[in-house]
């Protein structure tokens, strides 16, 4: 396999994002590393389903009404039209994303900057949330609410061990 063109690699909110596949394929498939604390805005895509295995690391995951703890080996996804975030917990977390189409990632390019050699994920300050929002709406992504703080997080995890679901 051909090394990856340094312009396919980006860090997008202090996420390194690494673009897989090519233009035309019939997926779109990346891989991610998120630093601990990372969540995105609570939000929805108009037609994406959001999938994503983890590969490494864990994270607590809230889809609409439901809450479930992910960790290596898990396979998750958010359809289409519901709202959705996550927290990763205990140090990194690495990803696949896997989607039908490029839409997040086009997002991913118009806020984000390409990554260079030594750039690690961090929780550094980004772009502002209006500039968000407005890269988000050009790829139809809508943010519906804030990111899981820890304390939120660690709530669930809790209510989440209690009843088992």
């Amino acid at each position: 396999m051909a090394p990856t063109a340094p312009w396919r690699r980006w860090l997008f909110l202090g996420v390194l994002v690494e673009e897989l596949t090519g233009p035309g394929s019939p997926v779109t498939v990346a891989e991610a590393i998120l630093p601990e604390g990372a969540s995105p805005p609570a939000h929805v895509h108009a037609s994406l389903d959001d999938s994503f295995y983890v590969i490494e690391g864990r994270m607590v995951i809230r889809c609409g009404d439901e809450v479930w703890e992910a960790g290596p080996g898990t396979w998750v996804q958010f359809p289409a039209r519901v709202p959705h975030t996550f927290r990763v917990l205990d140090g990194p977390a690495r990803i696949l994303m896997v989607h039908a189409d490029d839409s997040f990632l086009a997002a991913v390019r118009q806020i984000g900057r390409p990554a260079v050699e030594g750039d690690v994920p961090s929780a550094a300050p980004g772009p502002t949330v209006e500039e968000i929002e407005r890269a988000f709406a050009d790829h139809g992504i809508t943010n519906v609410g804030p990111p899981m703080e820890q304390p939120e997080a660690t709530d669930l995890l809790l209510r989440f061990a209690a009843t088992g679901a």
